[in-house]
């Protein structure tokens, strides 16, 4: 994943944990996005203390660097690397591949939106293979079940607004997957590729032209769903997004695993790999708790009654 990003989290382990210190140190890299950065690692301190790892057992030092800009994600993982780490935890897929190509032999633990095996970055999701292992927060075919929810919110709907990051190979995945579902649902995808929160600006003019909007995580869109989805409700066009969070709190729906709660259940792969097992022998998770959150709030500044189909499905109703 560029990357969730859009938006991952990857585990390097650099050396055997010290723990004639009884002291494991743990790096995080991410890209420089807030809060969802800080949401993640948060995450991560969590269920590294409901495993057992209390910040007397542990140092975690945080490294952020800018979505997309390989000149700087270089030198933070040589500095990590002098840092002797026992892990490395983190965010997208494509900071893992980078941080894979930087060595070889490092265990990598990353969460990521889409699948790595399709990445390319693991051999299968039972037997990851080689030094990397991950947790996702995603998968492809719920930008299909997203448009679904959408088409039965707005059943006269036809044209969504779609921004994806075509650099990261998570967030292709997922606008494939929508492609696919809009053929048979009878919708036209307006798609549009973005690399830099200017094209994001660009892309927002066609809201006048479209009927509603599909977030896809991963990529440069994660750090900037705030204005999106307050652009499209200016223009009272619905928004569904892939988690309810501060970033997409104001979206109409979200449908989704929240990448905060999967970091902190990474961090029980993170353990394993600190008590020596090899990070490519344990098996790729998937989210097992998906939310569908709907906001009455959006919904009523929309104008737009929620079906009961809709209501009766949702797990988190904001008033």
């Amino acid at each position: 994943m560029n990357a969730v990003i859009a938006a991952s989290v990857l585990v390097l382990v650099l050396a055997a944990p010290t723990f004639a210190e009884n002291r494991a140190r743990i790096g995080l890299l991410g890209p420089d996005e807030e809060p969802r950065f800080s949401q993640m690692a948060a995450g991560l301190r969590q269920g590294l203390r409901e495993q057992g790892y209390a910040s007397a057992r542990i140092e975690i030092v945080e490294m952020k660097v800018p979505r997309g800009d390989d000149g700087t994600t270089r030198p933070t993982l040589e500095k990590l690397a002098g840092q002797r780490l026992a892990v490395l935890f983190t965010i997208g897929s494509n900071l893992a591949r980078q941080a894979r190509d930087h060595s070889a032999s490092l265990p990598i633990v990353f969460i990521t939106p889409g699948d790595p095996v399709v990445a390319g970055l693991v051999q299968s999701l039972a037997r990851p293979g080689s030094n990397m292992t991950a947790l996702t927060f995603e998968y492809p075919e719920l930008s299909a079940k997203r448009l679904e929810l959408l088409r039965d919110l707005a059943p006269a709907l036809r044209r969504v607004l779609v921004l994806y990051d075509p650099r990261d190979s998570s967030p292709r995945q997922s606008a494939e997957a929508a492609r696919t579902a809009a053929e048979t649902l009878g919708l036209s995808l307006v798609e549009v590729q973005v690399r830099s929160r200017q094209d994001i600006d660009e892309a927002l003019k066609k809201l006048d032209h479209v009927d509603a909007v599909l977030g896809i995580p991963g990529g440069i869109t994660t750090g900037h769903y705030a204005a999106v989805i307050a652009a499209a409700n200016a223009k009272r066009r619905p928004t569904i997004l892939f988690a309810h969070s501060p970033n997409t709190q104001d979206a109409l729906l979200s449908y989704g695993a929240s990448d905060t709660e999967v970091a902190r259940q990474a961090a029980r792969a993170v353990v394993k790999v600190l008590e020596g097992m090899n990070a490519g022998d344990l098996a790729v998770e998937r989210p097992s708790k998906l939310t569908l959150v709907v906001n009455m709030r959006t919904a009523k500044a929309l104008g737009l009654a929620i079906p009961p189909s809709v209501m009766l499905r949702a797990d988190r109703i904001i008033e």
